[in-house]
């Protein structure tokens, strides 16, 4: 039980990130689904919004709880707020891409486009997510060669 526990503290990180990560990404497809079928949004303008859903609720859920960055000054947070929407640009376009794919080219059910896209497009999200909120690289570094070393050693 030890064991399992410090496993969790040493990844804590990563498994605060899937949970909100997974309520970020049902925040997004309700959004969707919402504005693409009670609505009747074109499904491009429908994704497009709820990915800007989505957005505010990772940034604010990753920042406070899952990484802990604290707010320091107004401008500090700024920063961070435009370092991940930069971050997350890349995203946005994957986002339509995979649902223009799923959609328009594959004809499947929008709703599974955008659970398929979700997958995708969390896994890209959580590298991002970690350069933006993780300001000292230097110890991330160091924790993953020592995570590394640790590794190595039992394996021998």
């Amino acid at each position: 039980m030890a064991k399992l526990r410090q496993f969790y503290l040493k990844h804590q990180a990563f498994f605060l990130y899937m949970i909100f990560g997974f309520l970020g990404s049902v925040v997004n497809i309700v959004s969707y689904w919402l504005l693409a079928h009670f609505f009747r949004l074109p499904y491009i303008l429908a994704n497009s919004i709820a990915w800007v859903l989505g957005l505010l609720f990772s940034f604010f859920t990753n920042k406070s709880l899952v990484f802990k960055s604290r707010y320091s000054d107004s401008r500090a947070f700024f920063k961070e707020f435009l370092s991940f929407l930069l971050s997350r640009i890349f995203s946005f376009f994957v986002d339509n891409l995979t649902m223009f794919i799923g959609i328009s080219l594959l004809h499947l059910p929008s709703i599974w486009a955008k659970i398929i896209d979700q997958l995708i497009v969390g896994l890209l999200n959580y590298g991002t997510s970690v350069l933006v909120f993780q300001k000292d690289k230097r110890k991330m570094r160091a924790a993953l060669d020592r995570s590394r070393r640790r590794f190595q050693q039992k394996k021998r």
